[in-house]
């Protein structure tokens, strides 16, 4: 005799008079067709009706689904970078990149000055100059005086750097586009390679400012960037053109020169990539206590 709370029901005639399995209302569980029961409910409903064959849901081994949290996540990342923005803005070192694109404005427009068109040879020499300004200006984009507490924002530094190079990328875009248009047409050099070289040339000088910033706890990191770009640039002067990265359109190495532009761009990409995260350990900042307050 069984009691009201066991879990068998009637007989099956399918299984060869063996008990059924109920629920806990006394009515027979589901079946699969193979003795197995289903689940179902808390209605006594098979908990797969309406939707086809039941299938377990993966885990992640704590009985959640791996997609669990992924868009409020998502959501609330976007939301603070929204809210992070319009302060980013500010805080962008709009007095080197204007005066840095001032000047390389003031570069191009010298072309249209003397009565006689220069040749394409000059507009190169004028257009690299120009571009090696702009590198300069961009040397200063993550200077940031209120770095060591914009540090601790929920907010980290890729996000943070990705938004002012976001910001500052159609400006430099435009900049370039209207240096371009201020060179008569006989003064402009193959617009592709030239365009590569000062592309690579920015890189090479946000590359400098992360490294900078990674590797010393400086808030404003531009002017010791924009030395080193200059050293660069000096170093680059001296070397060859035949192993170097100023040859003419001239040369015969023209185009070996613009595949070692190439490999420089790529470089700068990886460096930056690489240095722009926060470091494991965090680097104590001079004269300062771990707690914020200063050392005696």
């Amino acid at each position: 005799m069984r009691g009201v709370g066991d879990a068998t029901g009637p007989e099956d005639p399918a299984s060869g008079g063996r008990l059924t399995p109920s629920d806990r209302h006394g009515q027979p569980a589901l079946s699969d067709g193979h003795g197995r029961p289903t689940p179902s409910d808390r209605h006594g409903q098979p908990a797969t009706a309406g939707r086809g064959p039941y299938r377990p849901v993966p885990s992640d081994g704590h009985g959640l689904s791996p997609d669990v949290g992924r868009g409020p996540t998502t959501r609330r990342s976007r939301a603070l970078l929204r809210s992070l923005a319009p302060p980013v803005w500010r805080s962008l070192p709009w007095v080197a990149l204007a005066a840095a694109g001032g000047l390389g404005l003031l570069f191009a427009a010298s072309t249209r000055l003397p009565d006689q068109t220069p040749g394409a040879e000059v507009g190169l020499t004028v257009l690299r100059v120009t571009a090696l300004s702009g590198g300069v200006g961009l040397a200063f984009l993550l200077d940031d005086p209120a770095r060591h507490t914009t540090a601790a924002s929920p907010v980290g530094r890729p996000y943070r750097a990705g938004l002012r190079l976001a910001m500052a990328t159609p400006l430099l875009a435009l900049w370039w586009t209207t240096v371009l248009l201020l060179l008569p047409g006989p003064t402009r050099p193959p617009l592709g390679p030239v365009t590569l070289e000062a592309l690579a040339t920015a890189t090479f000088a946000i590359a400098l400012a992360t490294a900078t910033v990674r590797f010393t706890d400086g808030a404003e990191v531009g002017r010791g960037a924009a030395i080193w770009l200059g050293a660069a640039a000096a170093v680059a002067v001296l070397v060859p053109a035949r192993w170097g990265l100023l040859a003419l359109p001239a040369d015969r190495w023209w185009e070996e020169t613009h595949v070692r532009w190439a490999v420089l761009l790529a470089v700068t990409l990886a460096s930056t990539a690489l240095c722009v995260p926060e470091p494991l350990r965090r680097r104590q900042v001079p004269g300062l206590s771990p707690s914020g307050g200063v050392r005696g």
